[in-house]
Order: structure tokens, then C-alpha cells, then sequence
């Protein structure tokens, strides 16, 4: 039997979602089982998910996977690279899995193996340390990129996840093999969240089974968040905001002075997006000064992971894999607290994540260590 992982965010589970796993059946057998990797209550573009993280699991257990394991924060908020580094160091940690399918604009594996390669080169990482300051982070790999001779840089944030996925499982030396696909038109997160946001009808974009299990919950509303960052932003010296993951060069004083002056968050981001820095890094460093998550954290290997659900399938991996697995699977919040040294500090840091979503959802912090992973006695 193939064991096969998608690393996700699930925000929402969208028609889409569905149709992959079931061309992972169509590909690797109708007895595969799949391991969704899913990013917790926050997300890679900076924000906190529009459903908390075990209604998601709940929804792509519904859909059709076959057990989700949360990616904790910070790695769930971070750039490409540490979102990548930090999703395969799990899969490799647990071992036992044989696939790692992921989605790209492309579908060109060998082109993305080339562009992985190339761009984990001396020459290449040493020509990105002395590129201009003046430039993003993009820009600049770019330019570099096409210098030593690269012709398919990628662009697309699918094709950009796919090089840093293949570049984590060359680094960690991982068996996993790759896979990908070409995503189709028409399937979209981002359109779902608007609809939805909109307070439109999104059945539609949405599998039924996930429909039915999001219509029980409310959105997280975005009025408490912005008005705890803004509050951050102008309350913490700006020293101390240089600390936190991806506020270094400039965009602490940027974000400060610019908080005194927005009434959102994401009038915020409209006044300090510019040439160098992008919205998603303004939103990442806003989230990272909320939750003080610095950048020894984010680049830091992953200590543990966390059971979200699970149906008879999904358990028999687990137990095939727990007893060999090089880091810790909680499966109740009591567990997590219960973990030593690195892995402890890495859970209280992905707690407070939790504490952050039921504050800004207005319930009670007690609701943190009272949910339990769901399970399902039937695949």
C-alpha cells in the first residue's frame, strides 16, 4: 500500500482539493492512504485561517484524506523556504511515507528539479548574498537565477512552493519521492475566501460534505485581529520589532510608523507595500510581531506535529509509524505539554497560535486544550 502526503492549508477545502485526492487514487491505487500535512490556525499569506483548523480537518476527512497532521506555527506563516523546510522535516521525521504530491502551475517536474538545483548552488546562494539591498527577495533571485544561465525561473506561487518542496527533500536526504501535477483553472482558495467573505453563496467551489461541515461554523472575523496588530505595531519599541521573523531590514520602522497611520491592517499593507517589500512580507512580519515569533524559530527543525483527524486508515499509518518515527505525534493538547526542551518551546509557541484564533473568534482560552483530534471508524 502507497503512503501518499500533500502538504495544504485546506483555507477552505475547495472542489479542487477533492479532485486531487481522488486523482492520487486514479494514480497510486484506490488503497493509498493520504496524509494531508495542514497548516494550522495561520496561514503562509499572513493571516489567521477563515476556519479554525479542526473544522478544516474535519471537511478534508469528509473529502476524501485519510488522516491531517497540523503544521504548526510558525512554519505555517513563513516564507516559501521555511514553510517548505519545515512541512518536509515533518514528513521525513515520521517517515513512512512514500510520496509527496504537491500541485504546480507547470506540472514539469524536470524543470522544477533543474531550477532546484541550480538554485541551491554555491554560486547561486553566493551571488544572492551580494545582490542590491534595494530589491525584493524575488527580484533578486531572478536576476541571479537567469545570470548563471537558469531558463525557467519560477514565478507562480504553486511552481515556487514546488522548487523549495524538491530543494527540503534533497537537504534532509529524505526517500520521499516527488509528484506533481498541473493544477486546473478554476479551482481557487483565494475566490472561495471572497465569496465567502462576501457573505455569498459558495456551494459551487465547495464539495457538499465540506459545505455542510463550514455552514456550522462562522467565519474568523478580521475587525479583533487588526485591531490587536495595530496595537502591537504601535506599542512595541521598534528594536524589539526588528527581533521578530521577517521585520529585519527596514520593515519594523516601516510598519510602525505606518501603523500610526492605518486604521487596518490592510490599509497597513497598502501603505507600506512597495518595490522592496512585498504584502505577503508585511502580513508575515505583522504576525510574527503579534506573536513574537522570531527567526531562530522559523528556520528551526521541527520537533513534533499534531493528530487533527483521522479515520481507519489514517490510524493504522500512525500506528505503523509511531514507534519509529524521530519526533513526537500529540495527540491531545495534555501530550504537547507535557514535551521537553525544543519540542516544548516549539509547541508553546504553535499554542499560542491557538490562543490568538480563539481571541480573536471570541471564546474562551479554555477551548485550546479541550479540543481533541477527530476520528472516523470508517475510511
Amino acid at each position: 500500500m502507497t503512503t501518499v502526503a500533500v502538504i495544504c492549508e485546506y483555507d477552505p477545502f475547495h472542489r479542487g482539493h477533492r479532485l486531487q485526492i481522488e486523482a492520487l487514487r486514479a494514480v497510486f491505487g484506490a488503497d493509498a492512504t493520504v496524509v494531508s500535512l495542514m497548516s494550522g490556525d495561520l496561514v503562509q499569506r499572513g493571516r489567521l485561517a477563515l476556519y479554525p483548523k479542526h473544522v478544516r480537518a474535519e471537511a478534508a476527512l469528509a473529502c476524501g484524506s485519510d488522516l491531517v497532521l497540523e503544521l504548526p506555527a510558525p512554519y505555517a506563516c513563513s516564507s516559501a523556504e521555511a514553510f517548505a523546510r519545515g512541512a518536509v522535516g515533518i514528513l521525513h521525521g515520521l517517515g513512512g511515507i512514500d510520496i509527496l504530491c504537491f500541485g504546480s502551475e507547470s506540472g514539469d517536474l524536470p524543470s522544477l528539479s533543474r531550477a532546484a538545483e541550480l538554485m541551491a548552488s554555491p554560486a547561486y546562494l553566493q551571488a544572492l548574498r551580494e545582490a542590491p539591498e534595494e530589491e525584493s527577495h524575488m527580484r533578486n533571485a531572478e536576476a541571479v537565477f537567469r545570470s548563471l544561465g537558469g531558463e525557467d525561473f519560477p514565478t507562480l506561487p504553486n511552481d515556487i512552493l514546488g522548487v523549495e518542496y524538491l530543494s527540503a527533500l534533497s537537504a534532509c536526504q529524505a526517500t520521499i519521492t516527488p509528484f506533481t501535477y498541473r493544477r486546473e483553472a478554476g479551482y481557487s482558495a483565494s475566490e472561495a475566501r471572497r465569496v465567502l467573505t462576501a457573505g455569498g453563496d459558495a456551494s459551487s467551489l465547495l464539495p457538499e460534505a465540506a459545505s455542510a461541515i463550514f455552514t456550522k461554523t462562522s467565519l474568523t472575523p478580521a475587525e479583533p485581529y487588526d485591531a490587536i496588530a495595530l496595537h502591537t505595531l504601535r506599542s512595541t519599541s521598534a528594536d524589539v520589532l526588528e527581533t521578530r521573523y521577517a521585520m529585519n531590514g527596514g520593515v519594523a520602522g516601516l510598519l510602525k510608523h505606518g501603523a500610526e497611520e492605518a486604521a487596518t491592517v490592510e490599509e497597513l499593507i497598502a501603505l507600506c507595500t512597495n518595490r522592496k517589500f512585498t504584502a505577503a512580507r508585511l502580513r508575515r512580519g505583522i504576525l510574527s510581531a503579534v506573536l513574537s515569533y522570531t527567526p531562530e524559530q522559523v528556520y528551526a527543525p521541527p520537533r513534533f506535529t499534531r493528530l487533527l483527524a483521522a479515520n481507519e486508515k489514517g490510524r493504522a499509518y500512525l500506528s505503523a509509524v509511531r514507534k519509529t518515527a524521530s519526533l513526537p505525534i500529540v495527540t491531545k493538547p495534555a501530550d504537547g505539554l507535557a514535551l521537553e526542551g525544543e519540542a516544548g518551546r516549539q509547541f508553546e509557541a504553535s499554542l499560542r497560535s491557538d490562543k490568538l484564533m480563539a481571541l480573536v473568534r471570541r471564546e474562551p482560552t479554555s477551548r485550546c486544550f479541550r479540543r481533541g483530534a477527530i476520528v472516523r471508524t470508517t475510511p
